[in-house]
């Protein structure tokens, strides 16, 4: 947001990175003709001659989390057969073992952190400020004396955990399961114990950031349909149905997971629907949620389906025949009218 002279009014602004313009997006003044670009800096260049030539970006940009800033100098040995005027190999070796003495090995370890905790948000599909707000919650750690940062699988746990923290911090629909995918192997305990060390030491630093609601206040069934359905490659107008049911859903006592309750509508909506049926293991795989968890929670559901599903997707009448077949006689099932 900047003071535009025309509009006279603080507005929305684009930055064009070629001509370093800012413009303003109501009347397209160009409020400033320069923009210092952030990014890494060029290790070639292109050559005039040579159109074809692309030039690189290396490095990446300095992390504030960090006390050096992630800038940093390594001595490598020297290479055999190799031509330079360089210092003997011996000198080098020295310099070298010189330089491992004095490195901070925590710094190390928590760049490692932070390039695993990229690798899972990357994996995951997150946005940039899960990776930042992790590494930040993983820095915490670096900090606390009685809480050293250690390599290994209780480091990735440590990784896992804070990204599944901040995805809650940031109201992301990511459970423990998800997250335990990309965590090398990582069991769940490890994590869900990880995620209770980053619990404590938050709270003990006042960190208002976190909620102390249970997860499945948080995370509630509204955000996991649009996931669901995409995987499931639903229609838009399934789509509304869905979100319609689970709206209506919660006015009734169906005592079942969110993603239960979201499984066993896209199930009966799908049964529903002309075009877009999908098998009961496809809704399965798609949400994590066993078949026979889907079948208990659709049962549990059915007595209520007219109810729940928009008059303008079915009818009462289409619901009886479409689901009184499939649902209504599990357990004896009867349509509540």
């Amino acid at each position: 947001m900047e003071i535009c002279l025309d509009c006279k009014k603080s507005t929305e602004t684009v930055i064009d990175l070629r001509t370093g313009d800012t413009i303003c997006t109501e009347c397209s003044l160009v409020i400033s003709d320069h923009y210092i670009h952030d990014c890494q800096e060029w290790r070639t260049f292109a050559n005039d001659d040579n159109s074809d030539r692309d030039p690189n970006r290396v490095g990446d940009p300095t992390n504030p989390l960090l006390k050096s800033g992630g800038i940093g100098t390594i001595i490598e040995t020297r290479k055999e057969n190799t031509l330079s005027s360089v210092p003997k190999n011996n000198d080098i070796f020295g310099l070298s073992r010189a330089q491992n003495l004095v490195r901070n090995k925590e710094e190390d370890v928590f760049k490692k952190a932070c390039n695993e905790i990229k690798r899972m948000t990357e994996d995951l599909d997150l946005i940039r400020g899960v990776e930042f707000r992790a590494c930040e919650i993983v820095s915490k750690f670096d900090v606390d004396k009685s809480k050293k940062l250690r390599r290994g699988k209780q480091l990735t746990a440590l990784c896992a955990a804070s990204v599944s923290t901040a995805c809650r911090e940031l109201k992301l629909s990511r459970t423990l399961k998800e997250i335990s995918t990309v965590a090398n192997g990582v069991s769940l305990k490890d994590i869900n114990k990880a995620s209770m060390g980053i619990k404590r030491l938050l709270r003990s630093d006042q960190d208002e950031a976190v909620s102390d609601a249970p997860p499945q206040v948080i995370l509630k069934t509204g955000e996991l349909v649009r996931r669901f359905c995409s995987k499931l490659d639903l229609s838009e107008k399934e789509r509304k149905a869905i979100r319609e049911a689970v709206e209506m859903a919660e006015n009734f006592d169906i005592r079942r997971t969110p993603k239960s309750v979201l499984a066993a509508i896209i199930f009966m909506i799908c049964q529903l629907s002309q075009t877009k049926q999908r098998h009961i293991s496809d809704i399965a795989l798609a949400s994590e949620v066993v078949e026979n968890t889907i079948k208990k929670s659709a049962n549990d559901m059915y007595p209520y389906a007219s109810k729940i599903i928009p008059k303008w997707y079915a009818s009462e009448e289409h619901i009886i025949n479409k689901l009184g077949g499939n649902i209504g006689s599990w357990d004896g099932a009867k349509l509540t009218v």
